[in-house]
């Protein structure tokens, strides 16, 4: 704002000083008059200026609002991100061929299944183990060769969307596990055999299994054996008040370790306070699952075994046996096991941690399940029985990996006692995907990250459940540089050149009641992608008894930390320039030749080489990790190379090896034959899609999907459509 500065001058005053008295006078008081005049005139200058100043301050407030409310307008239309960047969950109508089921398709798919007389459907509020019902429905791939040549060439037609659903058929004469693909999506006409002879004792504990166990156990334990466990445990497991003890956790016998074969689990007991993990007790019994009253085989009580509830309970009225009392534990917040926060605080003070931000907006797109973050271009999905999922990933436009995705999340334990001796778990056989869900903004994930939800068809609902929070993607920096170097020397050109790590990541965090697995897929600028795997939550507790310490370690009072080895199975299908690709190794071995600078002729100078070894079969391939054979993994294309003549190869660097000791071919252990090798390769197969199934727990005498045979085969793997099958610890 201008501000004008008036002045006057007296030159406008008579200036004859001549004049006679009374001219004087009356120029006296006209001099007086002039000057009241002038003061009155200052004055109204003066509101005048300060008027002026308002005026201007307002308009300067008013065009503020006006600017401020315009840009809010701007960024209210494109939020949550700029720069051109979209953020759109809604479910598409038109899905990609990777998207998960929509609502609309699970709606047409169960409409259409529920007229198929032939399969004689039950709906979840009549079912039964007796029944035929749908334990889970999702996503059914098309072959990889029509779905790449939709998406690379545009010459073959865009793949039905279909769906692969397991059926439970407890209503036939032999009862049967199917899985069958609906197709077409929305609006499905027909459905065809996937498998068909799956055996019906292979099945996980579901529903209607587990809770009428429980009903049945629970009972039966409380009619014969309350005052045992009053005594024994401090609690009782009905009408018990503060003081509740609960059957929660199994342990599946396969057939393969009990010699039966029959579906049989170990039902052991915890003291109901938070978190109950944390407060097991020494008691389990050994439940025939197919019997139809779930009979009850075996007791374990304070390290011995009892053929029935009633020869326990006689045996301790009599007082054959050690009594060893466990106190019920008082809930407070100092309790051991709560979550309610303990100790000193740190820091001190009030102060906030760091946090990260995007001061520009986000610098990538979400639609649907699709995402593009600089030059990288992807699908993601969440499988119901095999958890996150990636497809179609491309850097500069050129896909690299055709889908990278979990397989299996297994848990061997080790014990004394049955509860933990026979605990082998597969995470597929409760479903993997519902496990993922309610990732908490600011400590799970960034706060500014995109949070996506998943859709799941489960035996409970026959309309979608869909799981908040299910995956986060934000973009970080890593606050370690992508690369460097800072010259002082004139020598070398004084100089600093450096770039930050900026990452995508797309996360996932699977809590299977006392685990949780946070899986990463990090995205660089470089091309290079990351698969991270981080565990934590609560161990699997057992009780502590001299018999505990060769399997764990004595972690409190009452509780044993006990051995276990986490493994993880992914599978990543490469497709480097094409999809005929090759895989060699760099071995890295040492070479001695003569020392010519040395004057002792028979000197020598041993240095490292490297050695290229191509793979020509599957067997070849197989790879077992060892120190002393260092090697480079390569992937690549032999009908693409630079001008020296070397193909464009991607690596694969696994920096989490881990060996399975258990003997091939005993116990379980044919069922997670993946876990054999540190990685293996095999050509591709339609009908080979998995490592691992959701019958790995049971089914280990004749595996639905013995991976080993996938290497047995022994296919050639040169200039052949491969995926890799790699298992993390």
């Amino acid at each position: 704002m201008n501000v004008v500065s008036l002045r006057y001058s007296d030159s406008d005053m008579d200036n004859n000083h001549e004049t006679e008295p009374l001219d004087k006078i009356n120029n006296d008081q006209s001099k007086a008059r002039h000057e009241e005049e002038s003061e009155k005139h200052r004055k109204t200058i003066g509101r005048f200026r300060i008027a002026l100043f308002a005026a201007g301050i307002v308009i300067l407030l008013l065009l503020i609002i006006v600017i401020v409310v315009g840009v809010t307008k701007k960024y209210e239309k494109i939020e949550p991100c700029s720069s051109g960047q979209r953020v759109d969950l809604s479910e598409p109508l038109v899905p990609s061929i990777f998207h998960d089921l929509t609502s609309k398709e699970v709606k047409g798919m169960m409409d259409f299944l529920f007229k198929q007389k032939d399969l004689n459907l039950t709906r979840p509020e009549k079912m039964s183990v007796k029944s035929s019902y749908i334990f889970s429905a999702e996503l059914h791939l098309p072959n990889k060769r029509d779905a790449i040549s939709y998406l690379d060439r545009g010459s073959g037609q865009r793949p039905s969307r279909e769906a692969r659903v397991i059926i439970f058929r407890g209503d036939l004469l032999i009862p049967k596990i199917m899985e069958i693909i609906v197709t077409p999506l929305p609006n499905p006409t027909h459905y065809k055999i996937w498998i068909d002879d799956i055996p019906f004792q292979y099945r996980p504990v579901t529903g209607p299994d587990y809770g009428g166990a429980l009903v049945s156990i629970t009972t039966k334990t409380n009619e014969k054996a309350r005052q045992l466990l009053l005594e024994s445990f401090g609690g009782t497991l009905v009408d018990c008040g503060d003081t509740c003890l609960t059957y929660k956790y199994i342990s599946p016998m396969s057939a393969a370790v009990s010699g039966r074969k029959e579906r049989l689990y170990w039902y052991w007991m915890s003291q109901f306070v938070e978190f109950y993990i944390l407060h097991p007790i020494d008691f389990a019994v050994l439940v025939n699952m197919d019997d139809p009253n779930y009979a009850i085989e075996k007791v374990w009580y304070n390290e011995h075994t009892f053929d029935s509830l009633d020869s326990l309970v006689k045996q301790y009225n009599e007082n054959k046996l050690q009594k060893k009392p466990i106190l019920f534990p008082v809930m407070s917040e100092n309790l051991f096991s709560t979550l309610y926060r303990r100790g000193t605080e740190v820091p001190k003070t009030n102060q906030r941690a760091p946090i990260s931000i995007e001061p520009d907006g986000k610098r990538y797109s979400v639609q649907g399940q699709h995402v593009t973050y600089m030059n990288w271009d992807f699908d993601f999905r969440m499988s119901s029985t095999r958890g996150p999922q990636l497809y179609d990933i491309r850097f500069m436009d050129e896909r690299i990996v055709y889908e990278l995705a979990l397989q299996e999340v297994s848990v061997f334990y080790s014990g004394y006692k049955p509860t933990q001796m026979f605990s082998n778990y597969f995470d597929s056989t409760a479903l993997i995907g519902p496990q993922d869900k309610g990732l908490v903004p600011g400590v799970d994930c960034p706060s500014q990250a995109t949070f996506t939800d998943a859709l799941h068809v489960m035996e409970s609902s026959t309309k979608p459940i869909i799981y908040k929070n299910a995956f986060c993607i934000f973009e970080i920096n890593t606050g370690m540089p992508l690369r460097r170097h800072h010259s002082f020397s004139p020598f070398h050109g004084t100089m600093y050149e450096g770039l930050p790590n900026s990452v995508l990541i797309l996360r996932s965090i699977l809590s299977v009641v006392n685990y949780s697995y946070l899986l990463d897929v990090i995205f660089y600028q470089t091309g290079a992608i990351e698969v991270k795997v981080v565990s934590t939550g609560y161990i699997l507790a057992t009780p502590f008894t001299s018999n505990a310490p060769n399997f764990g370690v004595h972690v409190s009072d009452n509780i044993n930390g006990n051995l276990h080895h986490h493994m993880f199975s992914y599978k990543v299908d490469l497709d480097i320039e094409g999809t005929h690709n090759r895989y060699r190794t760099l071995d890295i071995s040492t070479t001695a030749s003569a020392n010519r600078f040395n004057p002792d002729p028979n000197a020598k100078i041993i240095q490292g080489q490297f050695v290229i070894s191509e793979k020509k079969t599957e067997k070849e391939a197989a790879y077992k990790f060892n120190f002393d054979t260092p090697k480079y993994h390569l992937f690549y294309s032999n009908l693409k190379s630079n001008k020296f003549g070397i193909p464009k190869s991607y690596r694969l660097l696994n920096r989490g090896m881990s060996k399975q000791l258990l003997p091939s071919g005993k116990g379980n252990e044919p069922a997670m034959a993946w876990m054999r090798y540190q990685m293996a390769v095999t050509k591709h197969s339609d009908r080979e899609r998995t490592s691992s199934t959701i019958y790995s727990g049971l089914d280990a005498l004749d595996p639905v999907v013995n991976f080993q045979k996938f290497l047995d085969n022994n296919d050639t793997i040169v200039d052949e459509v491969s995926s890799l099958k790699i298992k993390l610890p």
